[in-house]
């Protein structure tokens, strides 16, 4: 039916088009100008503009799928983790610069794990308690009595000496029985001596003491070194491990950002494309009819 038809516009296209304008001219030719040639020219005038029309009309058709791309539309993709991030429904009208969709629960969840790294990060860089050097000692003390001590020996044994030269030339006998009392003192100097002596061992005990724990001090203090580097190592590694993880929850909360509308409009379909275990992807289209 449709060729038919198309046939018949083309047989009258060629009627108005050849054969009227023939026509008109043999009359034209034969005898003057009369009322009868002019009414055949200008219905060939006028039927060959209205078959060209005709002729474009029908050759040219316009599709349904030319219609689908005309500018009067606009498609959206959506990355959603719920679908209540999705702010329009199918119908809705919105204006430029309207929510689309915001992840709004996910965005929150992010927030709060950024609070809670912030907070250990900043625990994290508190310094540690100061580890104090051990001071060196000075041995003022012992060194004084260890002087002392052997001060006193010397000045006993000094008297000790004198003692024998007055009784070097003597016959003992006789010094046992004239002179008992000098034997005495003598015995008193040599039992001063040994407590003296006694004393210089004491007081050289006692230094010896004291720098013993002196280097005890420091082999106990170079292990609190060890443990310190080793906590300040910890603590930095945690430091790095804490920046590193909020890091990636600013990165992550930058990817959040909120969909908005580009034009003024109105929501002319909602559809899901897809779906796993941790999004959902949709897909909004506008019809932007009316201007952005």
């Amino acid at each position: 039916m449709k060729r038919i038809k198309n046939l018949s516009v083309y047989t009258v296209a060629f009627w108005v088009r050849v054969f009227l304008p023939i026509c008109a001219a043999v009359s034209f030719r034969k005898s003057r100008p009369n009322l009868l040639g002019y009414i055949l020219l200008g219905i060939a005038a006028y039927a060959f503009v209205n078959a060209s029309n005709t002729d474009v009309i029908a050759t040219a058709p316009i599709t349904e799928e030319q219609t689908q791309s005309a500018p009067n539309r606009h498609t959206i993709t959506l990355v959603l983790n719920q679908l209540s991030d999705l702010k329009v429904e199918e119908g809705q009208r919105i204006n430029v610069g309207d929510i689309i969709s915001d992840r709004t629960s996910e965005k929150a969840k992010l927030e709060v794990k950024k609070q809670r790294l912030v907070d250990g990060l900043t625990r994290a860089k508190l310094p540690l308690n100061e580890l104090k050097p051990v001071p060196a000692p000075t041995f003022q003390t012992e060194l004084a009595n260890l002087k002392q001590a052997q001060f006193n020996l010397d000045a006993i044994v000094q008297q000790i000496n004198n003692f024998d030269k007055k009784l070097y030339h003597k016959d003992s006998w006789h010094v046992q029985v004239f002179e008992s009392e000098k034997v005495q003192e003598l015995a008193d100097l040599k039992r001063k001596e040994l407590e003296a002596s006694i004393n210089v061992e004491r007081a050289i005990a006692s230094l010896d003491e004291a720098k013993l724990n002196y280097r005890r001090q420091q082999y106990e203090h170079s292990l609190k070194v060890s443990d310190y580097q080793t906590l300040m190592q910890k603590q930095q590694e945690q430091v790095n491990s804490l920046q590193t993880q909020l890091d990636t929850v600013d990165e992550e909360l930058d990817k959040l950002t909120s969909v908005y509308s580009p034009y003024r409009g109105k929501v002319r379909r909602v559809k899901i494309l897809g779906q796993n275990e941790r999004s959902i992807t949709a897909e909004v289209t506008l019809d932007i009819r009316g201007g952005k």
